[in-house]
C-alpha cells in the first residue's frame, strides 16, 4: 500500500479489501503488531464494524496482538542486558569476514584447535532479528577456541 500509513488510511484500505473479498460478515479478529497507527486502525474498524452490527461480542476480542512481534520485543529487551558482548562478537565477525586473508587465518586457527570438518560457518546476524543474533552467538560459541588462538 502506498503512503500515507495513518490509521485512517490503513483502516479505509482494510475496510475496502474485506468488503471486496466478501468477508465482512466472517471477520472475527485482526492481528497487528505494535505500530502506532495500528491502534487507530483497530479503533476505527471496531467502530465501523460495530455500527453495522458485524462484530461478535461488540469487538471485545477483535484485536489480537501478534505473538511473534511480542516475543521479538521481549527478546530484544533481554538482549540489551548483554549488548556490549553481542556488539563485540558482531564486530569480531565483521573483522574476520572483511578480508580473505583474515578468513584464511581464522580457518587455520580452526584446524589448529581441531574443530575443522564442521559444516557450521561463522554467522553474522541482522541486529533487528533476534533469531539471527541467537544463531550468531551459537556459531561464535562453537568457534570460541579458534577465536582465542586468533592474533
Amino acid at each position: 500500500m502506498p503512503p500515507p500509513y495513518s490509521g485512517v488510511a490503513l483502516s479505509e484500505k482494510i475496510n475496502a479489501l474485506i468488503t471486496e473479498w466478501g468477508i465482512v460478515k466472517k471477520l472475527f479478529s485482526i492481528t497487528l503488531d505494535y505500530a502506532s497507527a495500528n491502534t487507530s486502525v483497530v479503533e476505527i474498524l471496531t467502530n465501523q464494524l460495530n455500527f453495522r452490527g458485524l462484530l461478535l461480542m461488540s469487538g471485545k476480542f477483535f484485536h489480537v496482538r501478534c505473538c511473534a512481534h511480542i516475543l521479538n520485543l521481549i527478546v530484544q529487551d533481554g538482549l540489551k542486558e548483554i549488548d556490549s558482548s553481542v556488539i563485540k562478537i558482531r564486530e569480531c565477525l565483521k573483522y574476520i569476514k572483511g578480508s580473505e586473508g583474515r578468513k584464511q587465518k581464522f580457518y587455520e586457527c580452526v584446524v589448529q584447535v581441531g574443530i575443522m570438518g564442521s559444516k557450521k560457518g561463522l554467522r553474522q546476524d541482522v541486529p533487528t532479528r533476534w533469531n539471527s543474533t541467537y544463531t550468531m552467538l551459537e556459531s561464535a560459541l562453537f568457534y570460541r577456541r579458534a577465536f582465542i588462538n586468533l592474533d
